[in-house]
């Protein structure tokens, strides 16, 4: 089917839920499988066979050696998956309790740093043969489109996560390079899914990569694995 032996999935933010799962998905899937995070050494995820790659996202540098070493050890990445975050929850009437570092770590490692991951990945998009599928998926949540003052850090991230996919969606998905801001919410109230599920992250996720077409950028998405409607406030199948 495709002009490569295994396709490249990197999952930045690896994890003892949402990572794992995902990274699991994709390894079922005939993928060589990257995890990174901060945690992460090179015994992380021997035995499943992935490769491990320690990275802070915090840090521009290290996200691009992170890339680096799964191209120059695995090849460009055809599924580049980003579930890391940050807060710190502050008085929801005091937005502006946590001093400016605190709040830009927040911004950065849960949205404003995805605009380099996003830059490497249509970087690596482009090195593939064109029969190879590629897409680039944000793991999301509400807060693009919902007032969390106590929240305000991962709040501005989010809202920059979501408007950078937005605007790679618009311009590289007729490409072929699809990009995706996905997030779950509970079926029953169209709110957050505390905790989130995932084995339903899984398989959209895993559904997105193998869509023919870029399609809606944001996709929503309940416990089960079907889409919702945000906008509507129902299940997708619905409409």
């Amino acid at each position: 089917m495709s002009t490569i032996s295994k396709p490249v999935a990197f999952i930045l933010g690896y994890g003892p839920n949402l990572g794992q799962a995902i990274a699991r998905k994709f390894k079922e899937g005939g993928f060589n499988v990257a995890v990174s995070s901060r945690r992460v050494d090179e015994t992380t995820g021997k035995e499943e066979g992935y490769l491990g790659v320690q990275a802070d996202f915090g840090n521009i540098d290290s996200i691009r050696s992170a890339f680096d070493r799964v191209e120059k050890e695995l090849g460009p990445p055809a599924a580049v998956i980003y579930t890391a975050y940050s807060f710190n929850i502050v008085d929801a009437n005091d937005p502006l309790a946590n001093n400016y570092e605190t709040f830009l770590t927040d911004a950065t490692v849960s949205g404003i740093n995805l605009y380099e991951v996003a830059r490497r990945a249509k970087a690596a998009f482009e090195k593939l043969p064109a029969d190879v599928p590629r897409a680039y998926i944000a793991t999301g949540n509400l807060l693009p489109w919902v007032n969390l003052p106590y929240m305000l850090g991962m709040s501005v991230g989010k809202r920059a996560s979501a408007n950078i996919v937005e605007a790679c969606a618009t311009a590289y998905g007729p490409q072929g390079h699809r990009f995706y801001y996905a997030h779950e919410v509970n079926s029953a109230t169209g709110g957050a899914q505390i905790p989130p599920t995932s084995q339903a992250h899984d398989d959209v996720f895993y559904r997105l990569y193998n869509q023919k077409e870029q399609g809606a950028w944001r996709v929503c998405f309940t416990e089960t694995g079907a889409l919702y409607d945000g906008e509507a406030g129902r299940l997708a199948s619905s409409a």
